[in-house]
C-alpha cells in the first residue's frame, strides 16, 4: 500500500462533488438500515458496519471532508484550530468527569441551572464549558437552558468503556504526545519505552520515570479505564472484530488463543460464526479475574480463560494463534521475542494471525491507501511511540519480523498478516 498524494490543483468544489457523491451511497445504505437521524441520541454508538462499497464511499467521503476543511479554513485557522484541540478535549473530559452525561436521562432535557446543583459548579462557567461543547458537536441545546443529548453525548452517557477510552485518552495519553519532543532528547531512537513522552510527563509530576505499565501500576483506576478503553475498540466500526471474521478463512480451525484477549470479544465474534471452534483467552492475572466473570453463559463450553505472559513460552498448543493490537505496543527486539515464545507450541500447519495496522509504502506503482484510513495509521504509528517506544509496522517491516500474507477487510484500518508454521 501506497500513501495517496492530491493532485495538484484540488478545487473547493471538485471536493464538494466528491463528498456528495459518496454521501449518496452511504446515505442511500443506511437508509436501508431503518437506522434514527445520524445525530439523534438514539443513533449507534458506533457507525454502522456497511457493505465493502457503503465502506469505500464512507472513508472517501471522510477523506475529502477533512481535506475540504484544511485548504477552506487556511493554513494559519487550520493551525490554530489543530493547536487548539487541548481545550476541546480538557472541556469535554471535564464535562465527563463531572457525569454531566449521566445527569441526563436520554430522551429528557435538563435545565443548566439542575446541572450546576448537581455538580456544585457555578452556573456561569457551567454554561460556558457546556456551550462551547455543543459548538463542537458533544450535547446538544433543546431551547435556552435546556441540555439534552445528541448522539455523541449520548453514546458516552449508555456505554462506559466508551466513557472511560476518551477519559484514558486525555489523562494518559494527551501527556504521552505533548512530551515527544522531551523523549526525543532522552532517546533519539525511540526505542526505550522508560523514556517515552508518557515517561516523561511521569516524571514532571513527580513520579519514576517508567514505562505506561508501570504507570497503570501507580494508578490502577486508570489500567481499569484503558482494559475499558480496549474493550470500546471492539465496538467500533473500523476496528470491528467481523472484519477479522471475513478476512480469514475459519472453517477448518478447530482451536485458538487469543494471546492478549483481554474480555474475549473476538474469539466470541469468532465462535458466532463458527459455533464449533473452541478458543483459550490469555492476559495478565488481573485482567483474566475480571475479564473471566464478564463471559456469558452461552460460551461456558466454547471459550476458557487463562493466565499468560507472551514473554514466556507459549504452553497451548492450537490451530491459530492471534495477536491482535499485542506487536504495536512493543519496539522490534521485545515483538520478535513475543512471536519467537509461540514457538514451542506450533504445530505443523498451525498459523499467527497478527491484526494490526500496516503503515502504507509511499512511491510510484504501489496501491494508494485512502488518506482518512491512513492519517488513522499514522496517528497509531506515533501514538505507539509517544506511550510505549512501540511502533505500527509497514509490510517491510513485517518482513524482518516474520511474513506470510496481508489482508485488509474493506471497512477495516487493520490489516490481517498470516504465518503458518511448517514444521
Amino acid at each position: 500500500m501506497a500513501a495517496s498524494f492530491p493532485s495538484k490543483q484540488q478545487m473547493l468544489s471538485d471536493l464538494a462533488s466528491v463528498i456528495a457523491s459518496n454521501a449518496t451511497v452511504v446515505d442511500d445504505e443506511l437508509g436501508s438500515k431503518e437506522l434514527p437521524p445520524l445525530d439523534d441520541e438514539t443513533f449507534p454508538s458506533s457507525f454502522p458496519l456497511l457493505s465493502p462499497e457503503g465502506s469505500r464511499a464512507r472513508f472517501e467521503l471522510l477523506s475529502a471532508a477533512l481535506t475540504l476543511f484544511r485548504l477552506a479554513s487556511g493554513p494559519s485557522e487550520t493551525l490554530d484550530h489543530v493547536t487548539m484541540k487541548g481545550f476541546e478535549l480538557g472541556t469535554i473530559a471535564t464535562l465527563l468527569r463531572l457525569r454531566i452525561p449521566e445527569h441526563i436521562p436520554i430522551g429528557s432535557a435538563v435545565s443548566l441551572q439542575t446541572l450546576s446543583q448537581l455538580t456544585s459548579i457555578d452556573v456561569d462557567l457551567l454554561t460556558r464549558l457546556i456551550r462551547y461543547a455543543i459548538s463542537t458537536g458533544f450535547l446538544t441545546e433543546a431551547e435556552p437552558g435546556l441540555i439534552r443529548h445528541n448522539a455523541l453525548s449520548a453514546a458516552t452517557a449508555r456505554d462506559h468503556n466508551m466513557r472511560d477510552s476518551a477519559l484514558w485518552n486525555v489523562i494518559v495519553g494527551a501527556p504521552g504526545g505533548v512530551k515527544m519532543y522531551e523523549a526525543l532528547q532522552l532517546d533519539p531512537t525511540g526505542r526505550d519505552n522508560t523514556k517515552t513522552g508518557l515517561s516523561v510527563a511521569m516524571e514532571e509530576r513527580g513520579e519514576p520515570r517508567g514505562t505506561m505499565w508501570d504507570y497503570h501500576a501507580l494508578h490502577p483506576e486508570d489500567e481499569v479505564r484503558f482494559n475499558n478503553a480496549m474493550a470500546s475498540t471492539e465496538t467500533v466500526s473500523i476496528h470491528a472484530c467481523e472484519h477479522v471474521v471475513r478476512g480469514f478463512d475459519w472453517s477448518k480451525v478447530k482451536t485458538v488463543v487469543d494471546v492478549g484477549g483481554n474480555e474475549g470479544h473476538l474469539c466470541m465474534t469468532i465462535i458466532n460464526a463458527y459455533p464449533h471452534i473452541t478458543a483459550t483467552i490469555q492476559d495478565q492475572a488481573r485482567v483474566v479475574a475480571t475479564s473471566a466473570p464478564l463471559l456469558p453463559p452461552k460460551y461456558n463450553t466454547s471459550i476458557a480463560f487463562k493466565e499468560h505472559d507472551f514473554f514466556h513460552p507459549q504452553p497451548t498448543i492450537a490451530d491459530v494463534y492471534i495477536l491482535r493490537f499485542i506487536l504495536h505496543d512493543w519496539p522490534d527486539d521485545k515483538a520478535r521475542d513475543i512471536i519467537r515464545n509461540l514457538l514451542p507450541a506450533l504445530k505443523p500447519g498451525a498459523r499467527i494471525l497478527i491484526v494490526d495496522h500496516v503503515v502504507p509504502s509511499v512511491g510510484a506503482g504501489e496501491q494508494k491507501i485512502n488518506r482518512y484510513m491512513e492519517q488513522i495509521i499514522r496517528q497509531m504509528d506515533v501514538t505507539m511511540f509517544g506511550l510505549l517506544a512501540g511502533r505500527e509496522r509497514s509490510v517491510e517491516d513485517f518482513e524482518r519480523l516474520v511474513f506470510r500474507g496481508c489482508v485488509t477487510p474493506d471497512g477495516s484500518s487493520l490489516s490481517i498478516l498470516e504465518f503458518q508454521f511448517l514444521g
